[in-house]
């Protein structure tokens, strides 16, 4: 195949890429700063979240990946295609592409991942489901007959599927992540204490302090936000115990999404998945107490993937050093010339 091999997960939080025979060579933000007036893009991954939050008006900072999905087209293609230009330069031989989408993802977004990747600058690309991918990544033999469940929590959806024999058996996906509880956490500083924070304030308190299941040992912080009655900057002190209530109903949510995937999936898989466990993986699995609050919930083991943040990009990995997996498996590469 010519041209460079290129698996990535494209996702709400995280561009990560893994390049054959060079490993991963990009973990940074899927954000993209814009100047407003006139729309040329001026940062783009971590110098776009670094600033992201400290602008006026004259800058925007999007997001264009939100839920797992991509929605805003252009911008989504113009990080990609800096990407691209930054892996190939000024090679004629474009990069193929094994690009990670949601299991629950509709045709359409599907057709909207593929277009954007070929528009961006891949010569061809296939679209792989993220929970097959982790799955994977994590280690699941393609062959097995046995059902594994895996739940991908990322930062803009949960992906929950049951993988058997190489495919996804039962699967969907809860658009809500680890970039909803840090919106909790900053709606509920807003309306109960008159504090506002920015985004990156919102994420460390959810990383410092956020849990799914009550500390034994409450832990506070000092952070930095301004007050809602005069704009004013403040310094504020805030609890673990304060925030545990606040992001509860985004937990419930993921768990709600777990518990119908467990329902639907027939009984000897479930047979299966009780004695091999529920596999997390994805950033959002580390919240604290994430592992001990599954578990109480569904009565079944949870174990944590080794390496969560990267075992999505791991399974593209492996399928970009073993492409026979993908015919082997009803995937296919598509070129620009066959989208219609």
């Amino acid at each position: 195949m010519i041209g460079k091999t290129v698996g990535i997960d494209f996702g709400s939080t995280s561009t990560i890429m893994y390049v054959e025979g060079k490993g991963i060579i990009l973990d940074e933000p899927t954000m993209i700063a814009i100047d407003v007036e006139t729309g040329i893009p001026i940062a783009i991954g971590n110098t776009a979240y670094t600033i992201n939050g400290r602008t006026d008006e004259t800058i925007d900072v999007i997001s264009p990946v939100q839920n797992g999905i991509i929605s805003d087209y252009t911008h989504a293609e113009h990080i990609l295609r800096y990407y691209f230009h930054r892996l190939c330069g000024n090679s004629i031989f474009k990069p193929n592409v094994v690009l990670t989408v949601p299991s629950g993802a509709t045709n359409l977004e599907k057709h909207t991942f593929l277009e954007v990747a070929m528009r961006a600058g891949a010569g061809r690309v296939c679209l792989i489901e993220e929970s097959l991918a982790s799955a994977i990544g994590v280690g699941f033999e393609s062959n097995s007959f046995t059902g594994r469940f895996i739940v991908n929590i990322g930062g803009g959806a949960v992906d929950i599927s049951v993988v058997t024999m190489g495919s996804l058996a039962v699967s969907k996906s809860v658009k809500i992540g680890g970039k909803s509880i840090d919106d909790a956490i900053a709606r509920y500083l807003r309306k109960e204490r008159d504090i506002l924070v920015g985004p990156q304030t919102a994420e460390l308190l959810k990383i410092c302090l956020g849990s799914a299941v009550p500390r034994k040992e409450e832990i506070a912080m000092i952070a930095n936000g301004k007050s809602g009655l005069d704009n004013m900057p403040m310094s504020f002190e805030v609890t673990s115990t304060e925030l545990f209530p606040c992001i509860k109903e985004q937990l419930d949510q993921m768990v709600s999404g777990i518990k119908s995937v467990l329902e639907i999936t027939p009984p000897e898989l479930v047979g299966d998945i009780s004695e091999n466990g529920i596999v997390l993986t994805g950033g959002t699995s580390l919240l604290y107490g994430m592992k001990k609050m599954l578990e109480a919930e569904t009565g079944i083991e949870v174990i944590l993937a080794k390496d969560p943040l990267y075992s999505c990009v791991s399974g593209a990995a492996a399928i970009v050093k073993d492409l026979d997996f993908l015919t082997e498996n009803g995937y296919a590469f598509q070129t620009v010339q066959g989208l219609s």
